[in-house]
């Protein structure tokens, strides 16, 4: 997908490109049909677009649920699918992105690690040295200008080459985690 996307004038701005269209094929190719293995296990953060309220989905009606709760946890609007694009809608309302929201659910009854690709609170992610915080979706980030890059580059994304880059990156700071636990 990221190569297709850069096949683009203006990326996923591109004027009559939809990044949820090329989602649904990807997550079709790689989701299987038995989806019972997900059934309260996997939790979906979604933000209800006319209320503004987080909902954590972990029960899925049919492969197709699933597929629009997965579509609807990363949808942006005018981003994901133009300026007139639709989110996807579930039980009769819409519903956008859960990071505006919620972007790093925890729960009270297991214990949570949370990871972010931006240097934040978050237990797993890169450091920047910064005393300024901003908070957005719940989520307290650090006010640095790799932050902003990274954000641009979540938007835009990259070459293969810098996207094996920032997984190695995350995979050292697991590590780094890992081992201050043990």
């Amino acid at each position: 997908m990221a190569d297709h996307v850069h096949s683009q004038p203006f990326g996923a701005m591109t004027p009559g490109y939809y990044l949820n269209d090329q989602l649904v094929k990807i997550i079709d190719d790689f989701l299987p049909a038995d989806i019972e293995k997900a059934q309260g296990k996997l939790h979906i953060s979604i933000t209800n677009r006319k209320r503004w309220e987080n909902v954590m989905i972990n029960k899925f009606d049919s492969r197709d649920h699933l597929i629009s709760c997965l579509l609807a946890s990363c949808y942006i609007p005018m981003y994901s699918m133009g300026y007139r694009g639709v989110p996807p809608v579930i039980n009769e309302e819409e519903y956008i992105d859960g990071g505006m929201t919620n972007n790093l659910p925890t729960f009270s009854d297991v214990p949570t690690i949370t990871c972010s690709p931006f240097s934040s609170q978050a237990d797993i992610c890169p450091e920047d040295p910064s005393t300024w915080n901003v908070v957005f979706g719940k989520q307290t980030f650090k006010a640095s200008t790799q932050n902003l890059y990274r954000g641009a580059r979540a938007l835009f994304p990259p070459t293969r080459h810098i996207l094996k880059q920032y997984y190695e990156m995350g995979q050292d700071d697991a590590e780094k985690f890992i081992q201050g636990k043990i």
